[in-house]
């Protein structure tokens, strides 16, 4: 009967498994999420499942990535055979598919990087992202409240007309998802899944993105993937193949207002 009289008057129900120890206000869960150690570089193997205007495409990936700001994706067949490569070494990207008519590049502005990942991200964020971390919204109003079905806090970010949720898991305070909208419509999502599966200090095995605008959803999980390994610089500076026509794309300014 208490907890029923506390919940009609404080909501204690929604405070159920509430932590009482560590990060207890919106900064402090916020510093320790993005205060864990994200590994250096990461490359091997992914599977990909993309849903855009409802027509699903399926492809195995190679994935090599530097922080924080150099990144290649690989699109390949189960035959391992290359469909589509998307290139940066932070400054420039590259960006071109099998059989396609142009290879495109340019600065690696956010509009040019969304090419193979459905939010527009420049390389710092799209790596950050990759790795477990995905953009946050700066110059906001932070609020704090506890989600007992997710058992996570939920991060509240205002700076209008954008707002941003994000859910951070104790004790490891691992990032869950952030969901972005403006003007109270969602407008992108990052979702992650199966923490710990690639080590303590590993990323998130499992990626979910999604731009609501362009109805375009994108899956990728992580499979057979070193951690800290050395990667040749090389390898983010991907040359447009030979005889195809090469397309210098410019930076539309974004719907976050990113050029």
């Amino acid at each position: 009967m208490a907890c029923v009289a506390a919940l009609l008057l404080l909501g204690c129900g929604a405070e159920r498994g509430r932590p009482t120890t560590g990060p207890q206000t919106a900064d402090d869960v916020l510093s320790a999420a993005l205060g864990r150690t994200l590994p250096k570089t990461l490359s091997g193997t992914a599977r990909m499942e993309a849903y855009v205007d409802g027509k699903a495409r399926k492809a195995d990936l190679l994935v090599m990535i530097e922080r924080p700001d150099r990144a290649q994706l690989q699109a390949m067949t189960p035959t391992m055979e290359m469909v589509a490569v998307l290139a940066t070494d932070g400054q420039r990207f590259t960006s071109f598919e099998r059989g396609g008519q142009q290879c495109s590049t340019g600065r690696a502005c956010a509009r040019n990087m969304a090419r193979l990942v459905p939010i527009a991200m420049p390389p710092t964020d799209l790596v950050s992202a990759m790795l477990g971390r995905p953009p946050m919204l700066e110059g906001a109003t932070r609020s704090l409240r506890w989600d007992s079905e997710r058992k996570a806090w939920k991060v509240t970010l205002v700076r209008a007309p954008w707002q941003q949720e994000l859910w951070v898991r104790p004790p490891a305070m691992h990032i869950l998802a952030s969901v972005m909208s403006k003007d109270g419509k969602r407008f992108a999502s990052v979702a992650y899944g199966d923490h710990g599966k690639l080590g303590p200090d590993g990323p998130p095995r499992k990626l979910r993105m999604r731009a609501a605008g362009d109805k375009i959803d994108v899956s990728i999980e992580l499979r057979d993937v070193d951690l800290n390994e050395p990667i040749e610089a090389d390898a983010f500076t991907v040359p447009c193949p030979r005889g195809m026509p090469v397309i210098e794309l410019p930076c539309e300014t974004t719907a976050a207002g990113d050029g």
